[in-house]
């Protein structure tokens, strides 16, 4: 009986899995994938998802399209950005579209 202690107050769930939010990072074609998905709520345009790229360092988009909808988008470049943060959270949504 000298071995025993009280039991340790337990955890919240999702405090468990807390330190994993903060360490790993989006798969690139998960925020694509997302970006799409951005463009179609916030403008209604359809984009195919192999003419988006998305460079992790510089958390920048780059687009293969006409120059006419890149420049939209460009216009626009507030809102995709907003709806990408509520879809992705602040610290691993992109920052730029080119």
């Amino acid at each position: 009986m000298d071995d025993y202690s009280t039991p340790k107050k337990m955890k919240k769930l999702g405090d468990l899995f807390g330190k994993y939010k903060t360490h790993f990072k989006p798969p690139q074609a998960t925020i694509e994938k997302a970006f799409v998905d951005a463009v179609r709520a916030s403008t209604g345009y359809e984009i195919e998802i192999s003419k988006v790229r998305y460079t992790l360092p510089t958390k920048t988009i780059s687009l293969s399209i006409p120059s006419l909808l890149k420049t939209e988008l460009k216009l626009k470049q507030v809102v995709i950005i907003k709806e990408l943060k509520k879809q992705l959270g602040e610290k691993e949504a992109p920052k730029t579209i080119i």
